[in-house]
């Protein structure tokens, strides 16, 4: 993936920028295409923890987006819907 950038709200510790970064980085290998860029939002409420993303392939995008209580299920679970989708690409 040539590029992946992580924004966090306020509320979302530092150390979750750095574990987005290496789960969602790792989604390249199961793209039909190379990843030109990649998109990782996490914000929060007074309950919930919000994750979107956003990968830009060459002629298409795919998007995601989550929901959990702690920043990692958040993210684990959101790398899980980007990954199904990019694999669904190749059938």
């Amino acid at each position: 993936m040539d590029y992946i950038q992580v924004s966090l709200a306020e509320a979302i510790p530092e150390q979750a920028r750095d574990y987005a970064s290496a789960r969602i980085g790792s989604l390249d290998r199961y793209a039909p295409e190379h990843v030109d860029f990649a998109w990782v939002n996490l914000t929060s409420d007074k309950t919930v923890i919000h994750a979107y993303a956003r990968l830009d392939l060459k002629w298409v995008e795919v998007q995601a987006y989550a929901e959990a209580n702690t920043v990692t299920e958040v993210i684990d679970l959101l790398r899980e819907r980007v990954r199904r989708q990019l694999v669904s690409m190749h059938n």
